[in-house]
């Protein structure tokens, strides 16, 4: 299920998950990004999409064993049958917010709003 997020502060996430996202809508607006199958997930963890790519591209973002103030993110990619499923995951620990946004952006390549 896919889901555009209109109010962050009504998620079922922890804080630490929810200032993620608020920096993420600050950084790339209000209908930038999309959040998959919320339901489905911890607490601490939130999986991301941008619609538009149609390429199943995600980002899994979670606070759940690491530091705090720090994230780990997979970013995943689509299921290639020719190779195994762990090989469609690149999975980084211990990133702070910052640096979090940018290789969400990245990855999903989001179009940046004009200043």
């Amino acid at each position: 299920m896919k889901e555009t997020v209109k109010n962050i502060w009504s998620l079922d996430k922890d804080p630490s998950i929810k200032a993620i996202l608020i920096m993420l809508q600050h950084e790339v607006g209000p209908n930038g990004f999309m959040l998959l199958d919320e339901n489905l997930l911890d607490v601490k963890a939130v999986r991301i999409i941008f619609p538009p790519t149609q390429r199943e591209l995600a980002a899994y973002v979670y606070s759940y064993a690491q530091r705090e103030a720090h994230y780990g993110l997979d970013l995943e990619f689509p299921y290639l049958i020719e190779t195994r499923a762990d090989d469609q995951t690149i999975r980084l620990n211990d990133l702070t917010a910052e640096e979090v946004l940018r290789k969400v952006v990245e990855h999903l390549e989001i179009r940046l709003p004009a200043a």
